[in-house]
């Protein structure tokens, strides 16, 4: 005996029965590459310290505990903060606090020109889609004041 089972096509994606998908299907055209959705300023400000400034799209947020940040040659920094993180429960990691619309850190150290300081952070679309891991490597180059993002 053969049974013959149709695939119907969905035609809205409402029929899905993930409504977390659902949402993903319907917005895929509002995801936004990691670049686009969390854009990465470096600058020396004018105390000398690297101003790291994010502009999160208005449907993204940062993690504050995913932000990471490390120095080679290894030499102690100290950052801060201007913002406020927003805590909320949020589906994957619990219980978090998160950054919306900007993002300001300063590092403070007596960098060098040698100084490479890597950058690990993460973030998420409203929509429920999460980017994987976003590592930047800040090249700076203190006695022409410019800082390269790769």
């Amino acid at each position: 005996m053969i049974f013959l089972f149709s695939n119907p096509v969905l035609s809205a994606v409402e029929d899905t029965l993930n409504t977390s998908l659902n949402t993903l299907i319907k917005d895929s055209n509002e995801i936004k590459s990691p670049d686009q959705a969390f854009q990465l300023k470096a600058t020396f400000n004018d105390l000398d310290e690297i101003e790291l400034t994010w502009l999160i799209d208005k449907k993204c947020f940062l993690y504050k505990e995913k932000l990471k940040i490390s120095v080679s040659p290894k030499q102690k920094f100290t950052s801060k903060t201007t913002n406020t993180a927003i805590r909320q429960d949020d589906e994957f990691f619990g219980d978090v606090e998160v950054y919306y619309n900007n993002l300001r850190y300063f590092l403070i150290a007596d960098f060098n020109d040698n100084t490479i300081i890597d950058l690990v952070y993460q973030g998420c679309n409203e929509t429920g889609f999460c980017y994987p891991p976003i590592k930047k490597q800040l090249i700076l180059n203190k006695s022409k004041r410019t800082i390269s993002v790769d």
